[in-house]
């Protein structure tokens, strides 16, 4: 009899354990329903992990109410209830989903899926302005991982979450979810220009090139993909490819004197002097203060010029005619060189081979004045 009555009372005290169970799961209903979170919490916690009551739907649909509740919550206290009472709600419903064969939950948990997606979203958005990017990129990354679950695409999040994780380096990320928007046929020029950006920065110039001409199929009219392409031609070498987009660039926007810089440059590359000139100086009407441009046009006139007076000195002796014509041809060159050189200078003051080269023609033109005044800049 003894023996019975041992497990007579051990089966009593079983069940009364697994009432105080459900108990709680009520109790934190109704702690969640006055808003008294650290009870409600206190009461659904112990509920998940017995079990008797942690294979109810009902249980998890409440622990993650009452952990969206701290995650939405303005009371400083009951924020410090859990360092991470989104991940626990979410977990928790799709926890309920998952036992819900009846779907007696499932309507209501889908609407506060909604809530954790949304909650996520802000959170990467916080992280980002913070510049904490590996943070945000997770966080916009879980909030298209919500609405998958609830059978959703959310592009958004996931050009964001591949934004973020560009900005924090982390390119492996950035490329998977960059293709995971290639994959559902998202359309968005800035996708294809980080992807050509991270191909480039890695090394491989071709994919970077692909990349950016496959973008612009879809975009031929975009901008920054049109001067991306330029960028990647000029950085490879491709000068005749580099102009072709250029020109496309410019036609788009004349108010942008680097795009008239960069033509120049390989128009000066390619010999082609009258061209290079006439995109310097469009530069330069565009910014008057554009240092690269007055000093590579100055540089133009002066290298012709240097060209000029070097053929005349390697003439004979007796071509004293053609000896005088090539040197004035030179002089007039670098008159034509001067203002640019000039202007070069004052905007920056500094630059070493600005003098040298203002030190050379000075010299050549007989203009002592001004050259005792580089030779002293030069010498202090």
């Amino acid at each position: 009899m003894k023996k019975i009555v041992i497990l007579l009372v051990a089966t009593i005290l079983s069940t009364g354990y697994l009432m105080a169970q459900k108990q709680n799961v009520v109790s934190a209903f109704n702690y969640l329903r006055k808003d008294k979170l650290d009870k409600a919490k206190e009461a659904i916690d112990p509920a998940i992990n017995h079990e008797k009551t942690m294979g109810d739907p009902k249980t998890w649909f409440y622990y993650g109410n009452i952990y969206l509740s701290i995650q939405l919550t303005d009371n400083e206290e009951y924020k410090k209830l859990d360092e991470n009472p989104l991940d626990k709600a979410y977990n928790a419903y799709l926890k309920s989903l998952e036992l819900d064969d009846k779907d007696q939950f499932s309507s209501d948990v889908k609407d506060r899926l909604q809530v954790c997606a949304e909650q996520y979203f802000n959170a990467g958005v916080n992280n980002y302005n913070e510049q904490i990017y590996k943070q945000s990129a997770d966080a916009f990354a879980k909030s298209a991982e919500v609405n998958k679950n609830l059978g959703r695409t959310d592009s958004a999040a996931i050009l964001y979450a591949g934004q973020s994780a560009y900005f924090g380096e982390l390119y492996d990320e950035a490329m998977s979810f960059f293709n995971s928007l290639l994959d559902v046929n998202y359309q968005d020029p800035s996708v294809y220009r980080m992807m050509s950006d991270i191909y480039k920065k890695t090394g491989d110039t071709t994919a970077a090139t692909k990349i950016l001409l496959d973008g612009r199929k879809i975009f031929p009219d975009d901008y920054n993909l049109i001067v991306d392409a330029a960028n990647i031609y000029l950085s490879t070498g491709q000068n005749q490819d580099a102009l072709d987009v250029l020109n496309i660039a410019i036609d788009k926007d004349q108010t942008n004197a680097t795009l008239f810089f960069a033509a120049g440059t390989i128009y000066d590359k390619m010999k082609n002097n009258d061209e290079a000139a006439d995109m310097y100086l469009k530069a330069i009407n565009v910014d008057p203060e554009y240092f690269d441009a007055n000093y590579n046009l100055g540089a133009l006139y002066y290298n012709q010029a240097a060209e000029k007076i070097m053929n005349a000195n390697a003439l004979p002796l007796s071509e004293t005619a053609k000896f005088d014509a090539l040197i004035a041809e030179g002089k007039a060159l670098m008159q034509k060189a001067l203002p640019y050189l000039e202007k070069a200078d004052s905007i920056q003051p500094a630059d070493a081979v600005t003098l040298q080269t203002l030190k050379e023609i000075y010299t050549r033109l007989n203009m002592m004045e001004k050259l005792k005044g580089i030779n002293e800049r030069l010498n202090n």
